[in-house]
């Protein structure tokens, strides 16, 4: 049963320890959360580096013994996020609390189990996921390895019906197979499928879905393909049209090819024209020399619409400052939660703690967590997508205390 709210006003903190000891990590943690908040948190997240994979049942117990959350999601990553802070590489332990009144929390779990078929099915997804009129989110934490992302979200999407689900969320990471990754939902911990938060009542949460690539050349169409493999673009093979392209490349831009070349799919073919946000960002897996064939991290279909791009600091930069500039006119939201691509970080960018400082910076210093994600998940429009290359944020307002400074 949730816990009793005392306040009308929502409530969010963050803390994290940077210890390599597990429990000594989530003791102190879990400590200071308490300290900050005091009892009843609705909800803990946990997000905890790779280095404490192998205690993460003990640390659970200690972050619910201590803080005594009415809920308590978790997940392992590659590195974590605490406030301006991405702990890239090391060891990170971070707790998020919350006091949402007014809300309704709905934890979920789909695992093996649970098979294709019912994946599939609306109403099993419905009920699964907890969907009543007013729902707002679901926060949506993966393993990779187990997860079918290309059946599960565009089920999620039909089930929706005339209530648009919009998810967020991340694959974990820092697993480098099957096993290796660890999901916190409540008191069970696993190793694989999915675990989910949904939230419904009275809580707005805004989505910000920032790419960090710039197209290559021009958009062309799929005229030959075959499961996850692309033999023509325009009835020529790809591998020939990016030669093409990057031949005509000046040199300044050349030097972004070393960093490898994606595909972005359209996500509306009926658009005039496309650019910044139209595309979903897909890896190219693999080339075929001979025939000039490329395999990417999707099912393209005949007829869809491509076009190449590159990873760009600067893009990634305008484009998330861009999409905060549209929050400032709201009310600064009570906690924000940021899973952003393993990909990013100072893999991408020339100092490290981009996407966190930004956002902690234009959102006045709200309590923000996340993760490194194998793959993010957030929505662009009224539909939930899986993502590479990208930082997804949910911002959360409280209705019925909207400005929660």
């Amino acid at each position: 049963m949730p816990t009793p709210r005392r306040t009308l006003h929502p409530l969010a903190a963050v803390t994290m320890s940077g210890h390599l000891d597990t429990r000594t990590a989530a003791t102190e943690a879990a400590i200071e959360l308490h300290e900050v908040m005091g009892p009843g948190a609705d909800v803990v997240f946990v997000f905890a580096s790779f280095h404490h994979a192998t205690a993460m049942m003990e640390a659970a117990e200690i972050v619910r013994s201590t803080v005594n959350p009415g809920h308590l999601i978790g997940v392992t990553a590659e590195s974590v996020i605490a406030g301006d802070v991405e702990r890239e590489g090391l060891a990170g332990f971070v707790v998020q609390g919350m006091r949402v009144p007014g809300a309704r929390l709905h934890p979920w779990t789909i695992t093996r189990d649970d098979g294709g078929g019912r994946i599939s099915d609306a109403s099993f997804i419905r009920e699964r996921l907890g969907v009543t009129d007013d729902f707002r989110t679901a926060i949506v934490l993966a393993d990779p390895f187990t997860t079918p992302v290309s059946i599960l979200l565009p089920a999620i999407h039909r089930a929706g019906g005339a209530t648009p689900l919009r998810l967020t969320g991340g694959m974990a990471s820092g697993g480098s197979r099957p096993g290796m990754n660890v999901l916190i939902h409540d008191e069970h911990v696993t190793d694989s499928g999915v675990i989910g938060l949904s939230v419904s009542g009275d809580v707005d949460v805004d989505f910000v879905v920032s790419q960090g690539c710039r197209p290559l050349g021009a958009p062309f169409v799929v005229t030959k393909a075959k499961g996850n493999v692309i033999s023509e673009l325009g009835g020529r093979p790809p591998l020939e049209l990016l030669r093409s392209i990057a031949q005509s490349l000046p040199e300044s831009d050349r030097q972004h090819l070393s960093r490898g070349v994606l595909l972005g799919v359209v996500i509306d073919e009926y658009k005039p024209r496309f650019g910044r946000g139209d595309f979903l960002i897909r890896n190219i897996l693999g080339i075929d020399q001979k025939r000039g064939a490329i395999a990417i991290g999707d099912r393209p279909r005949v007829g869809q619409t491509v076009q190449f791009h590159v990873r760009d600091a600067h893009t990634a930069n305008e484009d998330l400052q861009l999409l905060l500039d549209g929050q400032m006119l709201r009310p600064r939201p009570f906690a924000a939660m940021l899973f952003t691509c393993n990909g990013r970080g100072t893999r991408l960018f020339d100092r490290p703690h981009h996407d966190a400082a930004v956002l902690h910076d234009r959102l006045d210093d709200v309590p923000l967590a996340g993760f490194f994600a194998a793959g993010e998940i957030g929505p662009i429009g009224e539909r939930t997508y899986f993502h590479g290359q990208t930082a997804s944020a949910a911002l959360f307002r409280s209705r019925l205390a909207p400005d929660a400074r």
